[in-house]
């Protein structure tokens, strides 16, 4: 074949997600996503591609609201406009399902959704897609699957789970993939989705990850992009091309050997940006002199980040000194209380308690 392919392959927009956990900024944050799928609509279109891939998850739940779905009807009747096909398969959140959303909607006609339990082929031109319909978590979606010679640039649309994948996540396990059953395939490029980084799988077949074309949470890896995919003479190149509107970041501080604030504030400084989802986390055992004051980093800070959050996981030092003084045996009542607490949020207050106790002992508060 010498006519070149290419493609645009995405996946787990998640689309609708709520982002409770950045507090007023969630609604922004939702519709960064909106425009980000809008963005990645206009890169098929300026790359004039022969396909737009979406490997699952489009939305976040097999129901989502009204809206959501109108808007993303609108954005692919602009690739309709421009006939540039797109071809989709559920995921374990948008799972094929009656009165789901694949059900509930009639979707362009250019938009070609796999409502296979098996994976079934789309030809259109000089590419053939194989992909299949989330029903179920179990499903292994290549066992036994070999792709058939018909000469065209023969895609993979899976979304599921390669042994490449190293999470504790029960959810990362779902529909698994072996490395042999990929090279036995006889596919050019499997398209993944379900693992929210970029990933390529490495073996004989192009196999890859597209990640979330926008971060999602504090688990995602800075650089959110989605894969402009070549294909000519049998040679396959895989592009990432960035996406992201904002960027999560997760820091940790030890501050064992910290005597004052000025590292930790050295650390926000270097991180700050309007587009930054700051997550710092303060680990260690600082000494008891040792000024933690969250409330008052969150002030000056904060507007210096789109999103911050600061975590206090500093514990006490081992080496309290529970002698005959008033501040002894303060220390030795508390730790008591907190050696037979169970709960890590009532033993962090207590501990917060102390130290703030024992400031006021000092007259250092």
């Amino acid at each position: 074949m010498t006519t070149a392919v290419k493609v645009i392959h995405t996946a787990d927009l998640h689309l609708g997600m709520t982002f409770k956990s950045l507090g007023v900024k969630s609604k922004v944050h939702r519709r960064d996503c909106q425009d980000v799928f809008s963005n990645l609509i206009s890169l098929c279109i300026k790359e004039r591609v022969d396909g737009l891939l979406i490997a699952g998850d489009l939305f976040d739940d097999p129901h989502p609201n009204k809206s959501i779905v109108t808007f993303v009807i609108d954005e692919f009747e602009r690739l309709k406009d421009n006939k540039i096909p797109v071809f989709i398969i559920s995921g374990n959140h948008d799972p094929y399902e009656k009165n789901g959303v694949w059900f509930a909607y009639k979707f362009p006609s250019n938009v070609f959704i796999f409502d296979s339990k098996k994976l079934q082929s789309k030809n259109l031109g000089n590419i053939t897609v194989y992909g299949l319909a989330y029903i179920d978590d179990t499903t292994e979606p290549l066992k036994n699957f070999k792709a058939e010679d018909d000469g065209n640039f023969k895609v993979g649309l899976i979304h599921g789970s390669t042994t490449n994948i190293k999470s504790d996540e029960a959810e990362y396990k779902y529909r698994p993939i072996e490395k042999s059953q990929i090279e036995k395939s006889n596919l050019d490029y499997i398209a993944l989705g379900h693992f929210h980084d970029f990933l390529e799988v490495p073996g004989k077949v192009k196999c890859c990850y597209s990640g979330s074309p926008e971060g999602l949470s504090f688990k995602n890896r800075p650089g959110s992009c989605a894969l402009l995919v070549k294909y000519l003479d049998g040679k396959i190149t895989v592009e990432s091309v960035e996406t992201g509107l904002r960027k999560f970041l997760t820091v940790e501080a030890d501050c064992t050997k910290y005597e004052n604030d000025s590292k930790i504030r050295k650390t926000l400084e270097e991180n700050k940006g309007e587009n930054n989802i700051l997550r710092l986390v303060l680990k260690g055992s600082p000494s008891l002199e040792f000024p933690v004051d969250v409330d008052l980093l969150m002030k000056e800070f904060e507007s210096k980040y789109f999103f911050l959050k600061i975590v206090d996981e500093i514990h006490l030092p081992d080496n309290l000194s529970e002698d005959e003084t008033i501040r002894g045996q303060f220390i030795k009542l508390l730790r008591v209380e907190i050696r037979k607490e169970k709960k890590d949020e009532k033993k962090k207050q207590l501990e917060n308690a102390l130290r703030l106790g024992v400031g006021y002992l000092d007259k250092r508060l």
